[in-house]
């Protein structure tokens, strides 16, 4: 069985609100509850205000924001990396949440700035401490590793509770729901795949939308990234040669080596360079570019 996915469960406040309360109950209470602090009701600090203000704000709805930028982020790399279906296998499934791990890693240095300011604010306001706030509330090893086992806690446990919430959903389906559903998620990806038909590029005077068949080629230059439609109008592009590449229509671009996509239109000839090397030959121009045997048999297989 596949289970078609999607991620609204990560939208809504109530699964932000939900999961923070889950977490912090947890926490809270193996911190109060542990033998060394047993002692804790009985210390000269202790008052229900306190350790009001402490647990509901300085950690609650605090650590809400924490909860919100890592759903956020879950969101954003699942429809990046269009993670729709997966099958119901161990095998699949485990493949499925390891692709997670990367942004869960990575999510410190995501919440990290907004989580620790509006708590270095909210303990230190208003007798303001830079040197205090860049030692103890900002990026560090010891505040990575002191979210790290959360972070990687919460994040798994909501993709769980989703696959769990889409699995008995699409139990109660019937074979034309899930028809639709396919239907709907074929939309998507087309949606998503379907080749852009102009580019916004940048002159000498500004921007600019420019028609993608216009263009000849294009290609990476001291770290820009430049489109060419004859040998005298050159435009720039705020994208790389990979991100290009998947915008492009496959069936009429394609990349020849790391720095260089050309539109197949405009290929003039190729021929035998050297080592497994061939030249690539533009039409109305003198431009060549160098292209590797395996990419030759990419454009063979293209224009047959």
């Amino acid at each position: 069985m596949q289970l078609v996915l999607n991620y609204d469960l990560l939208r809504g406040w109530k699964a932000v609100v939900l999961t923070t309360l889950f977490f912090e109950l947890i926490l809270q209470g193996f911190i109060y509850l542990h033998p060394e602090n047993i002692g804790w009701m009985s210390s000269p600090d202790f008052s229900m205000t306190n350790l009001l203000r402490f647990v509901f704000i300085d950690q609650f709805l605090i650590e809400c924001i924490t909860v919100a930028i890592i759903f956020a982020l879950i969101r954003f790399y699942a429809l990046h990396l269009q993670l729709f279906q997966v099958r119901l296998n161990a095998r699949d499934l485990l493949l499925y949440e390891l692709k997670f791990l990367p942004i869960l890693l990575l999510s410190f240095f995501f919440f990290a700035p907004f989580t620790l300011t509006v708590r270095y604010l909210f303990h230190h306001f208003p007798e303001l401490n830079s040197e205090l706030y860049f030692q103890e509330y900002f990026y560090s090893t010891s505040l990575y590793l002191n979210y790290l086992i959360p972070v990687l806690l919460i994040g798994y446990t909501i993709i769980n509770v989703n696959l769990v919430k889409l699995y008995n959903q699409q139990l109660s389906y019937t074979t034309q729901d899930l028809n639709k559903l396919s239907r709907d998620l074929d939309q998507v990806k087309r949606r998503q795949a379907s080749p852009k038909s102009r580019l916004t590029v940048f002159d000498d005077f500004g921007e600019l939308l420019l028609e993608v068949s216009k263009i000849k080629w294009i290609e990476r230059e001291d770290r820009k990234t430049f489109a060419t439609t004859n040998s005298t109008e050159r435009y720039r592009i705020k994208a790389t040669i990979s991100e290009l590449e998947k915008k492009l229509d496959p069936d009429k671009f394609i990349q020849i080596n790391r720095s260089v996509i050309i539109n197949l239109n405009e290929l003039l000839n190729y021929s035998f360079w050297e080592n497994d090397k061939y030249i690539v030959r533009m039409k109305d121009s003198d431009k060549e570019f160098v292209m590797s045997r395996m990419r030759l048999k990419k454009i063979k297989d293209k224009l047959l």
